[in-house]
C-alpha cells in the first residue's frame, strides 16, 4: 500500500469522486419541453433564453444580460462594444486562458500583457496601470479560478483614464466583490458556460451590463446588427452568436442550484486547503481564512496551490518537479490537472513568429505569472471534476495522497522516474 501508484503499487484511492456535470430529472424535463415546442432557436418573447437573462440579470442584479453561443463569444462582443478595432491595445492578464487574449487579436486588437498578484494569481493593479499607453482602449480583469480581482483598484483605474474595465468572470458565477456579484462592477462582464464551468450547458455564454446604449449594441452583435426588439434591418456588422433554446432550459436549471452548490464547494475547499497547507511545500492560494475581506464570495471554480519543489528533495537534489508530482498525484486516484500551465505571452501565436497565426502583442510584464505557471497545482472543476462538492470522510483521501508521495518523494527524485514525467 506505501509503494506509489506511479511506481507501480496500488491506487490510494479505487472509487471515484463525484463527477462534473451534475445533473438529474430536472434537466431532463427541461429539454423535453424544448423538444416538444418545436422552437428550438432565436431569443423571443417567452423563450427559453429570454426567461433566463432574466433570472441572470436579477441573479446578477444588473439590468441587462444576453445570452451568447460562448464566453469567447462573449468577450468578442463585449470588446467590439466599447470599440475595440484594428491597431487598439487591451491590456490583458499575462496569466489566463487564451480566449481572453484571441478575443482581442481576432478583432485587430493587440493585447497587452501584465502581471498578476501571486497572492490570488489575479491582474495586478500597479502592473495594469504601469501598462497604459495612448493605444490603451480597455483592460480586462479575469477573476482566475473563482476569486475576485481588485475591483476597487479596476474601477478607480476606469476613472482615472477613462478607460471600460471588462470582466472575464468565465470562472467566477457566484463570487462576489464587497457583497456585489462579480459580472456587475466594470463596464461589462462576461460569463462563460462550458463543460468544466460552474454552471453549464456545454457551451453558452452572457454578456451583462448596468449600460442601456451598451446593452443595445451587445443585443444586436449577437444578432447579425439588427436592433433588439425584432427589426429586420442591420444598421451595423454583428455576428450570430446566438444561444439554443436547449442550452437556455439547461442553465435555468443549473442557475437554481448554484446557491447550494457554492456553498458544499466552500466547505470542501475549506477543507482542503487547511489540511493540504499543512504538508510541506504545498500552499494554498489563498487560504480561505485569509481572504481579503472584500471577497465576500469565492466562485470556487478551482482550489489552487502552489508547489515548493524544494520541499520535495533529498541532498543536493533539484528538488521533485511539479510535472512528477501531479503525476504521481493522478495514480493515486486523485483528479488535478495533468498539463501544463502556460502563461499567455508565451503561447506560440504570441511567442513564435513562425506559427501559422503569428499575432501582435505586447508584454509589459509576466514575471510573477510565469512562476505562477510552474508551480501551480489545480484541484476541482478546472479537471473536470466534482471534487470539492465531498465531504471531509471522501477528501480525506486526497490529503493522504499528498502525505502518501512525500513519503516516498526519494523514489520520484531517482533514475529514470525523474525524468520520463
Amino acid at each position: 500500500m506505501n509503494t506509489l501508484a506511479l511506481l507501480g503499487g496500488q491506487p490510494l484511492r479505487a472509487r471515484p469522486f463525484q463527477t462534473w456535470p451534475q445533473f438529474d430529472q430536472a434537466e431532463l424535463d427541461a429539454l423535453a419541453d424544448v423538444l416538444h415546442s418545436r422552437r428550438w432557436g432565436g431569443i423571443y418573447n417567452g423563450s427559453q433564453g429570454e426567461s433566463f437573462e432574466t433570472e441572470l440579470a436579477a441573479y446578477l442584479q444588473v439590468p441587462h444580460a444576453s445570452v451568447v453561443s460562448s464566453g469567447t463569444a462573449g468577450l468578442m462582443i463585449a470588446l467590439r462594444a466599447v470599440g475595440v478595432g484594428p491597431g487598439d491595445e487591451v491590456i490583458v492578464p499575462a496569466m489566463t486562458y487564451v480566449a481572453t487574449a484571441t478575443a482581442v487579436s481576432l478583432l485587430g486588437g493587440t493585447p497587452v500583457f501584465v502581471d498578476i498578484d501571486p497572492a490570488t494569481l489575479t491582474i495586478s493593479g500597479s502592473a495594469a496601470e504601469a501598462a497604459i499607453s495612448e493605444k490603451t482602449k480597455a483592460v480586462i480583469a479575469v477573476h482566475l479560478g473563482g476569486h475576485p480581482a481588485d475591483m476597487d483598484r479596476m474601477c478607480a483605474i476606469s476613472r482615472r483614464y477613462g478607460l471600460p474595465i471588462i470582466e472575464d468572470c468565465a470562472q467566477s458565477l457566484g463570487a462576489a466583490w464587497n457583497s456585489c456579484q462579480t459580472g456587475s462592477l466594470g463596464n461589462i462582464g462576461v460569463f462563460s458556460f462550458a463543460n468544466t464551468k460552474n454552471i453549464t450547458a456545454g457551451e453558452g455564454g452572457a454578456v451583462v451590463t448596468h449600460d442601456d446604449k451598451l446593452a443595445a449594441r451587445i443585443a444586436s452583435l449577437r444578432d447579425h446588427g439588427r436592433p433588439p426588439g425584432g427589426a429586420n434591418n442591420h444598421p451595423q456588422l454583428g455576428w450570430n452568436l446566438r444561444l439554443g433554446e436547449f442550452q437556455s432550459a439547461i442553465l435555468r436549471v443549473q442557475l437554481a442550484r448554484l446557491k447550494d452548490q457554492l456553498a458544499a464547494k466552500a466547505r470542501g475547499a475549506a477543507y482542503l486547503a487547511a489540511e493540504l497547507s499543512s504538508v510541506p511545500g504545498l500552499t494554498s492560494i489563498p487560504m480561505p481564512t485569509d481572504f481579503d475581506p472584500r471577497v465576500t464570495a469565492h466562485g470556487w471554480f478551482s482550489l489552487a496551490f502552489t508547489f515548493n519543489g524544494e520541499a520535495f528533495r533529498r541532498g543536493n537534489n533539484d528538488g521533485l518537479s511539479v510535472t512528477a508530482f501531479r503525476a504521481a498525484l493522478h495514480a493515486e486516484g486523485i483528479p488535478v490537472q495533468r498539463r501544463d500551465l502556460i502563461a499567455c505571452p508565451d503561447e506560440p501565436i504570441y511567442a513564435d513568429a513562425n506559427s501559422r497565426d503569428y499575432s501582435s502583442s505586447r508584454t509589459a510584464s509576466a514575471a510573477q505569472a510565469r512562476a505562477a505557471c510552474a508551480s501551480v497545482v489545480l484541484l476541482g472543476q478546472a479537471t473536470g471534476s466534482g471534487l470539492l462538492f465531498e465531504k471531509p470522510e471522501e477528501l480525506v483521501d486526497v490529503v493522504r495522497a499528498v502525505e502518501k508521495i512525500h513519503e516516498n518523494q526519494h523514489l520520484l527524485l531517482d533514475e529514470p522516474f525523474a525524468s520520463t514525467f
